[in-house]
This record gives C-alpha cells, structure tokens and sequence, in this order.
C-alpha cells in the first residue's frame, strides 16, 4: 500500500470514527411547553392526550407536552416558553399547534441543537427564537407556503374569507432573518426592520415586500412585556422535564445534505433523514376457489 493510499485510508477511519462519536453524543428528547399565561378561553390538546379548556383562573404555570394543538377564538390569548427557550405568543380566532419538537440535551436542556415545526392555519402568531443554536431548524407552515427562520424575533398573522376562499397573510421580522416559499417554490428573504403582505388561495397567491410601519413596533413592545413577566417566573428545568420524552436512538442515522440545482433556480438544500429498517414483511399468496356451475354459465 502507497504512503498516499495510507494516508487516505487513515483520514476515512478518523472521520468515521468522529461521526459515530457526535452520533453517540447526542442525546435527543421531545421537548416540552409551560402555559404562562391565558386570555379568554382557550382549548389545548396534546398530541395523544384529551383535550381541555383553561381560563385565566386555571393554576398557572403549567407544563404541557411539546407536541400540542391550540384552538382559540377571537380576543382569546396565550403565551408558552419552551424547553429551548423559546417564547411564543397566540392570539384570535385560529388554530396553531407544535407538530414536531425535538432537542439534544447532551450537554444542557437549553443550548443543544433543535428540530421545530410550527403549523398556524389562522389567527396571530409572536415568536422569539433567538435562543436557539445556529444548528437548529425550525420550520412555520402555513396556507401560503412555509417559512424557516433563524435566530429571530417575528410575528406572523393570517385571516380568512370563508366565501370567497382567500388567505390574508402578514409576516413581520424585528430580528433575524426569515426565508419563506410560496406553493410555487419562490423564495422571499426578510431581514430586520422588513415586513411582507401575501393575499390568495392556498394554490395560487401574491406577495409583496416592504419596510416596517411604525406601528408595527407596538406589536412587539407589548410583547417584550409579556416575555418579561413569563422571565419573571424563573421557570426551572424540572418543570420542563416532567413532560420531556426520551427519544429512540437510530443506530447509524445518517443526515445527508444534497444540493438540488436547477436552471435560473436557487440552490435549496434536501434534507434526507434515514429511517429505521422496518421489519420483514410475510408474503401472503391468495388461493381462488373454482367457479361455481352458475358462475361459469355466466361467462
């Protein structure tokens, strides 16, 4: 064997060995939410459990799973911090819920890496996810398209005209940078200080971007408030743990990131997550009885 050849072996060995390291260093949990705070009524249901109704008279904080479904009508409110601190305010009439939230609790509950989808149908949506790592994905799905977002501090406000069928979408960015796809797979960017308006059917709909109003920033004044008095709570660890959930460990998962070109297209990248191997599955071989005399006089 060649010194070159040698050499290349040696540095596959060491990479395969380091990957296998950082999967074995990981340690992955569902995360988990604290109610806070509630306005009017609100209807909470957690994915697999019974759904219930709290009041702003209901015992609070509580601590909830973090896979969730939330139901209100107009003027009612919440607002949640999660296991990775993030905060999220819920506002009128719609629907929101938490539909995948995992995080890696190797080194701490709140500065691992997080996996997050978010999926508001309706009603107004404040979120500050500032927290999070740089490595995290957090993705927001909507009507319209959806929207990825890192390191950032942003509302999101969706109406719907039930007779003629349109979606009114209202996406503001304080902080950060928000990268949101249409149906049609275009790509708008906002930045600090922009906002963007989207009107149509969830098939066919167009947006514009623009620079924030004014009043755009009380909208999150009010919400720095909230934010500090749910800070004020000094929330610890264990009443997040209390609803984590240990999550099964994939032996040799793969992540694989691909690059997609296309002509004129920006590059997007595919992410792949490799299942377990299911189990073998039976083959069954059906057995046809003969015809009877009166079907075969059928035919």
């Amino acid at each position: 064997m060649s010194s070159f050849l040698r050499k290349a072996f040696s540095v596959v060995v060491a990479a395969l060995f380091a990957a296998v390291a950082m999967l074995q260093a990981e340690d992955w949990m569902r995360g988990a939410v604290v109610v806070t705070s509630v306005t009017g009524e609100v209807t909470l249901e957690e994915t697999g459990g019974e759904s219930a109704q709290m009041h702003p008279t209901d015992l609070l904080p509580r601590a909830v799973s973090g896979l969730l479904q939330i139901r209100t009508k107009a003027k009612d409110a919440v607002f949640l911090k999660t296991s990775n601190r993030i905060s999220i305010y819920n506002e009128g009439a719609g629907f929101f819920a938490i539909e995948r939230f995992e995080q890696d609790v190797a080194t701490s509950i709140d500065q691992g890496k997080s996996r997050m989808i978010f999926n508001i149908r309706q009603g107004l949506l404040v979120v500050n996810n500032r927290a999070l790592s740089e490595d995290s994905q957090m993705i927001v799905v909507t009507p319209l398209g959806r929207m990825s977002v890192k390191n950032g501090w942003w509302s999101l406000e969706i109406a719907y005209d039930e007779r003629r069928h349109i979606h009114d979408c209202s996406i503001k960015c304080a902080d950060g940078v928000l990268r949101f796809t249409d149906q049609i797979g275009e790509t708008y960017t906002l930045r600090k200080g922009q906002r963007m308006r989207g009107t149509g059917t969830s098939t066919r709909a167009s947006f514009k971007v623009a620079e924030n109003a004014e009043e755009d920033s009380e909208l999150f004044e009010e919400f720095a408030l909230m934010e500090a008095d749910a800070e004020a709570l000094a929330l610890s660890s264990a009443i997040f743990r209390s609803k984590m959930k240990q999550l099964k460990q994939v032996k040799n998962a793969v992540a694989v990131t691909a690059e997609v070109s296309e002509e004129g297209a920006v590059k997007r990248p595919l992410v792949i997550e490799y299942a377990p191997q299911s189990a073998p599955v039976t083959p069954f071989r059906a057995v046809i009885s003969a015809p009877t005399s009166y079907q075969a006089d059928l035919f």
